[in-house]
């Protein structure tokens, strides 16, 4: 009878931390959060890029400090954009790139942009108010409880996700 007895002690030990397991499992599931992401950012970076190459329209000099300087974008952009632009000089001294990387062509819209679609995953559509076939593509992310850009035209999109061109 002592046996059964510890044997039944013993079983009941086991399946009562057994249970309090499952509870820890189901708390730390409970503590996950989905986030939208603000895109409204990738708007405003847009336009104000759109508002920023019409001052420069009339200058023919490739002034990369605004990017640089612009607190809406990753370092991971800015370094991309960077070694796009930088590497397209090597390659072509006089000419450079030929497009715009961040509207992944030579013109773009003139009356700004809005939002077409998003996902989940960050990446988000705009096309040309006035020029609704003139599309491009965005991607937001979240650092330091902030949305910033980390994508646009070629600059670290998948080709498979970039607007046809």
């Amino acid at each position: 009878m002592n046996r059964l007895y510890i044997f039944l002690l013993i079983v009941l030990t086991c399946s009562c931390s057994t249970r309090n397991e499952k509870k820890e499992t189901i708390v730390e599931v409970q503590k996950i959060e989905t986030t939208t992401p603000d895109f409204s950012v990738a708007l405003k970076f847009i336009n104000d890029y759109s508002e920023y190459c019409d001052k420069l329209m009339n200058k023919e000099i490739v002034d990369s400090n605004w990017v640089y300087n612009n607190n809406l974008l990753t370092e991971s952009f800015k370094k991309r954009h960077k070694f796009v632009i930088d590497s397209a000089f090597i390659e072509d001294p006089e000419m450079g790139l030929e497009a715009d990387p961040i509207f992944d062509a030579q013109d773009y819209p003139d009356k700004g942009f809005e939002i077409m679609t998003t996902d989940k995953n960050g990446f988000v559509t705009v096309r040309g108010k006035d020029w609704k076939e003139f599309i491009v593509v965005l991607k937001v992310v979240s650092q330091n409880d902030k949305w910033l850009i980390d994508g646009a035209g070629i600059i670290n999109i998948p080709t498979d996700k970039r607007a046809e061109r």
